[in-house]
Protein backbone atom coordinates (compact mmCIF):
# COMPACT_ATOMS: atom_id res chain seq x y z
CA UNK A 1 0.00 0.00 0.00
CA UNK A 2 1.28 3.39 -0.67
CA UNK A 3 1.91 6.54 1.90
CA UNK A 4 -0.38 8.70 -0.01
CA UNK A 5 -3.46 8.78 -2.22
CA UNK A 6 -4.19 10.72 -5.22
CA UNK A 7 -7.21 12.26 -6.33
CA UNK A 8 -7.51 15.10 -8.76
CA UNK A 9 -4.52 17.54 -8.12
CA UNK A 10 -4.71 16.38 -4.40
CA UNK A 11 -1.91 13.77 -3.14
CA UNK A 12 -3.10 13.25 0.46
CA UNK A 13 -0.85 11.81 2.83
CA UNK A 14 -2.52 8.77 4.47
CA UNK A 15 -1.57 6.96 7.96
CA UNK A 16 -2.35 3.53 8.68
CA UNK A 17 -2.94 2.48 12.01
CA UNK A 18 -3.97 -1.62 12.59
CA UNK A 19 -6.04 -2.39 15.28
CA UNK A 20 -7.63 -5.33 17.31
CA UNK A 21 -11.13 -4.23 15.88
CA UNK A 22 -13.92 -5.24 13.35
CA UNK A 23 -14.65 -2.85 10.86
CA UNK A 24 -12.66 0.33 9.22
CA UNK A 25 -12.50 3.95 9.46
CA UNK A 26 -11.21 6.75 7.69
CA UNK A 27 -10.88 10.55 8.65
CA UNK A 28 -8.94 13.34 7.42
CA UNK A 29 -7.10 14.79 10.03
CA UNK A 30 -7.22 18.40 10.75
CA UNK A 31 -3.34 18.73 8.73
CA UNK A 32 -5.11 17.15 6.05
CA UNK A 33 -3.93 13.34 5.77
CA UNK A 34 -6.26 10.37 5.82
CA UNK A 35 -6.26 8.44 8.68
CA UNK A 36 -7.08 4.96 8.48
CA UNK A 37 -8.35 2.41 11.01
CA UNK A 38 -8.08 -0.62 10.14
CA UNK A 39 -8.53 -4.34 11.29
CA UNK A 40 -5.36 -5.92 12.46
CA UNK A 41 -6.04 -9.01 9.90
CA UNK A 42 -7.63 -6.94 6.67
CA UNK A 43 -5.92 -7.76 3.33
CA UNK A 44 -3.92 -4.52 2.35
CA UNK A 45 -6.37 -4.99 -0.65
CA UNK A 46 -9.45 -4.83 0.91
CA UNK A 47 -8.02 -1.41 2.58
CA UNK A 48 -7.19 -0.14 -0.78
CA UNK A 49 -10.56 -1.50 -2.33
CA UNK A 50 -12.71 0.21 0.85
CA UNK A 51 -10.44 3.69 0.15
CA UNK A 52 -11.24 3.18 -3.69
CA UNK A 53 -15.24 3.51 -2.74
CA UNK A 54 -14.28 6.34 -0.40
CA UNK A 55 -12.40 8.05 -3.26
CA UNK A 56 -15.65 11.46 -3.55
CA UNK A 57 -15.80 11.96 0.22
CA UNK A 58 -12.23 11.67 0.72
CA UNK A 59 -11.71 14.27 -2.07
CA UNK A 60 -14.65 16.39 -0.49
CA UNK A 61 -13.54 16.36 3.50
CA UNK A 62 -9.92 17.17 2.31
CA UNK A 63 -10.77 20.30 0.19
CA UNK A 64 -12.90 20.75 2.73
CA UNK A 65 -10.34 21.12 5.40
CA UNK A 66 -7.96 22.66 2.99
CA UNK A 67 -10.15 25.43 2.70
CA UNK A 68 -10.85 26.03 6.25
CA UNK A 69 -6.89 26.32 6.92
CA UNK A 70 -6.25 28.98 4.07
CA UNK A 71 -9.11 30.94 5.51
CA UNK A 72 -7.33 30.73 8.85
CA UNK A 73 -3.94 31.28 7.57
CA UNK A 74 -5.39 34.34 5.94
CA UNK A 75 -7.38 35.55 9.62
CA UNK A 76 -3.94 35.51 10.69
CA UNK A 77 -2.44 37.62 8.32
CA UNK A 78 -4.88 39.86 8.14
CA UNK A 79 -4.71 40.61 11.95
CA UNK A 80 -0.69 40.82 11.52
CA UNK A 81 -1.13 43.63 8.98
CA UNK A 82 -3.59 45.44 11.42
CA UNK A 83 -1.43 44.95 14.33
CA UNK A 84 1.74 46.66 12.08
CA UNK A 85 -0.30 49.13 10.70
CA UNK A 86 -1.60 49.98 14.86
CA UNK A 87 1.85 49.87 15.76
CA UNK A 88 2.64 52.86 12.73
CA UNK A 89 -0.02 54.67 13.97
CA UNK A 90 0.57 54.59 17.20
CA UNK A 91 4.33 54.85 17.52
CA UNK A 92 4.55 57.60 15.14
CA UNK A 93 1.97 59.51 17.70
CA UNK A 94 4.07 58.38 20.33
CA UNK A 95 7.33 59.57 18.35
CA UNK A 96 5.93 62.90 17.55
CA UNK A 97 4.86 63.46 21.19
CA UNK A 98 8.66 62.83 22.74
CA UNK A 99 10.87 64.40 19.85
CA UNK A 100 9.00 68.14 21.20
CA UNK A 101 10.06 67.14 24.51
CA UNK A 102 13.34 66.22 23.98
CA UNK A 103 13.72 68.99 20.93
CA UNK A 104 15.40 66.40 18.39
CA UNK A 105 14.44 65.72 14.91
CA UNK A 106 14.14 62.13 12.76
CA UNK A 107 13.84 61.82 9.41
CA UNK A 108 11.60 58.70 9.50
CA UNK A 109 10.01 55.69 10.96
CA UNK A 110 10.31 51.89 9.76
CA UNK A 111 8.03 49.50 11.12
CA UNK A 112 9.61 45.77 11.23
CA UNK A 113 9.33 42.17 12.38
CA UNK A 114 13.19 42.35 14.20
CA UNK A 115 13.65 38.94 15.94
CA UNK A 116 16.17 40.58 18.89
CA UNK A 117 15.89 44.06 18.90
CA UNK A 118 12.44 46.67 19.91
CA UNK A 119 14.12 50.11 18.05
CA UNK A 120 17.06 51.41 16.47
CA UNK A 121 18.43 54.65 15.72
CA UNK A 122 20.31 54.90 12.82
CA UNK A 123 22.81 57.49 11.62
CA UNK A 124 20.32 58.65 9.25
CA UNK A 125 18.00 59.24 11.38
CA UNK A 126 15.50 56.73 11.04
CA UNK A 127 14.07 55.13 13.90
CA UNK A 128 12.82 51.76 13.55
CA UNK A 129 10.46 49.88 15.51
CA UNK A 130 9.22 46.04 16.19
CA UNK A 131 5.64 45.96 15.55
CA UNK A 132 5.36 43.56 18.28
CA UNK A 133 5.47 47.23 20.76
CA UNK A 134 1.67 46.97 19.86
CA UNK A 135 1.24 44.75 22.24
CA UNK A 136 2.86 45.41 25.12
CA UNK A 137 1.88 48.05 28.00
CA UNK A 138 1.59 51.35 26.70
CA UNK A 139 4.36 52.44 29.39
CA UNK A 140 6.70 49.50 27.59
CA UNK A 141 6.08 51.26 24.21
CA UNK A 142 6.88 55.34 25.03
CA UNK A 143 10.09 53.25 27.76
CA UNK A 144 10.97 52.57 23.55
CA UNK A 145 10.05 55.28 21.69
CA UNK A 146 12.14 57.43 24.29
CA UNK A 147 15.77 55.16 24.18
CA UNK A 148 15.30 55.64 20.80
CA UNK A 149 14.63 59.57 20.35
CA UNK A 150 17.74 59.70 23.01
CA UNK A 151 20.08 58.13 20.77
CA UNK A 152 19.39 61.07 18.33
CA UNK A 153 21.00 63.25 21.22
CA UNK A 154 23.76 60.22 21.94
CA UNK A 155 24.08 57.34 19.72
CA UNK A 156 25.49 55.46 22.52
CA UNK A 157 24.19 54.12 25.76
CA UNK A 158 26.84 56.05 28.26
CA UNK A 159 25.31 57.83 31.07
CA UNK A 160 24.83 61.24 29.46
CA UNK A 161 22.28 59.26 27.22
CA UNK A 162 20.68 57.48 30.28
CA UNK A 163 20.13 60.72 32.13
CA UNK A 164 18.79 62.13 29.30
CA UNK A 165 16.43 59.16 29.04
CA UNK A 166 15.56 59.60 32.90
CA UNK A 167 14.89 63.53 32.21
CA UNK A 168 11.79 62.35 30.30
CA UNK A 169 10.83 58.98 32.51
CA UNK A 170 12.48 58.84 35.69
CA UNK A 171 11.14 55.53 36.47
CA UNK A 172 12.80 54.30 33.41
CA UNK A 173 14.84 51.90 34.66
CA UNK A 174 11.51 49.55 36.11
CA UNK A 175 10.44 50.06 32.55
CA UNK A 176 13.95 48.17 31.31
CA UNK A 177 14.00 45.72 33.47
CA UNK A 178 10.27 44.82 32.25
CA UNK A 179 10.89 44.94 28.83
CA UNK A 180 14.05 42.14 29.47
CA UNK A 181 11.90 39.72 32.15
CA UNK A 182 8.79 39.56 29.45
CA UNK A 183 9.67 40.90 26.23
CA UNK A 184 10.38 37.61 24.58
CA UNK A 185 7.06 36.76 25.20
CA UNK A 186 5.77 38.75 23.08
CA UNK A 187 8.10 38.06 19.74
Amino acid sequence: MTDFMEIEELKIPILLQREKRKTMTITITPQGELLVKAPANLAEREVERFLQQKRYWIYKQTRRIMEANQNRIYRSEEEIKQLKQKARDLLTIKSEYYKKLLGVQYDRIRIGDQKTRWGSCSSRKTISYNWHLVLMPEEIMDYVVVHELCHLIEMNHSKRFWDKVGEILPDYQRRRKWLKENGNRFL
